[in-house]
């Protein structure tokens, strides 16, 4: 069986390393990328089972690359679960307004977003 491959897309680089360590370890394929426009790019290229999308991000935000994906028809129906610093109301109901299968307020505790990841890709 191949592996899941998921998209970590973030700006941030200690965060990205470490969910790159854990997600590794669990036995995911992970690409990256560190902005809107390199999440586009990546989703089209790499063909992942979930996206982990960053709001506050470069060239676009979150919020930008998730319309470019869902405008596209090779990626506008794939899972993607939102990540945020900042849980607020108005973001979280924009991405929900753009489909996603899952929202997570950053902590230093991933257990919770890992219980998420599997249940999204049906593991």
């Amino acid at each position: 069986m191949s592996k899941k491959k998921i998209l970590i897309v973030d700006d941030e680089k200690d965060w990205v390393q470490m969910l790159i360590t854990r997600l590794e370890y669990e036995g995911y394929q992970i690409n990256v990328a560190f902005d809107a426009v390199q999440a586009t790019m990546q989703t089209l290229q790499a063909n992942p089972d979930l996206m982990l999308l960053d709001i506050m991000m470069p060239a676009g935000g979150g919020i930008g690359a998730l319309k470019n994906i869902r405008a596209n028809a090779k990626t506008f129906s794939m899972p993607v679960i939102i990540m945020t610093a900042r849980g607020d109301k108005e973001t979280k109901e924009a991405a929900e307004g753009l489909g996603i299968s899952g929202y997570f307020v950053k902590t230093a505790d991933t257990a919770e977003l890992l219980v998420k990841i599997k249940e999204v890709l049906g593991e």
